[in-house]
């Protein structure tokens, strides 16, 4: 029976730490709280009171959410005319270079959003967080597709509908 307590515990830990961030102290308080639970169950005894056990999970998961808040240094790594050249973009958070496009890299690397990044070093607002080059071959890609005709035409449609109706 112990062998049988022991995968149980280790399964269902082990589907627990699969989709939670969890310390290694917070692993080995995990796997005893679920083997007692597990030994009581199998003895007759009533399991792990749910209130001590959700207030140690509480606890535990204000420390990894505070351990979790994206640490951002007050001072850019670079100056804005570092950061964005014609031909790539560089992240002020930590100096990472060679980019053409920065948004996909603060909500990964910073767990920033476009805005917040420009407010936190003052960047101004009409300044795309993409390498100029980048978004003028967008763009006329963009135009010779006739994606500005199609968007024209597809207003007015709808506008006249509204008119219609």
């Amino acid at each position: 029976m112990p062998t049988d307590l022991i995968d149980l515990t280790a399964d269902i830990v082990i589907a627990h730490a699969s989709v939670t961030e969890m310390s290694s102290n917070d692993l080995l308080k995990e796997i005893k709280k679920v083997y007692a639970t597990l030994e009581a169950l199998t003895k007759g005894g009533k399991a792990l009171t749910m209130e001590t056990s959700d207030r140690e999970t509480k606890a535990s998961a204000r420390k990894m959410r505070e351990a979790a808040e994206p640490s951002i240094p007050s001072a850019p790594a670079m100056t804005i005319e570092e950061a964005f050249k014609p031909d790539q973009v560089a992240c002020m958070v930590c100096g990472k270079t060679g980019m053409k496009t920065l948004k996909r890299h603060l909500a990964s690397a910073h767990e920033l959003k476009p805005g917040q990044y420009k407010r936190q070093y003052k960047i101004p607002k009409d300044q795309p967080l993409a390498a100029m080059e980048y978004v003028e071959k967008r763009r006329r890609i963009a135009l010779e597709r006739g994606l500005g005709d199609k968007l024209a035409a597809a207003r007015e449609a709808k506008k006249n509908k509204q008119m219609g109706e």
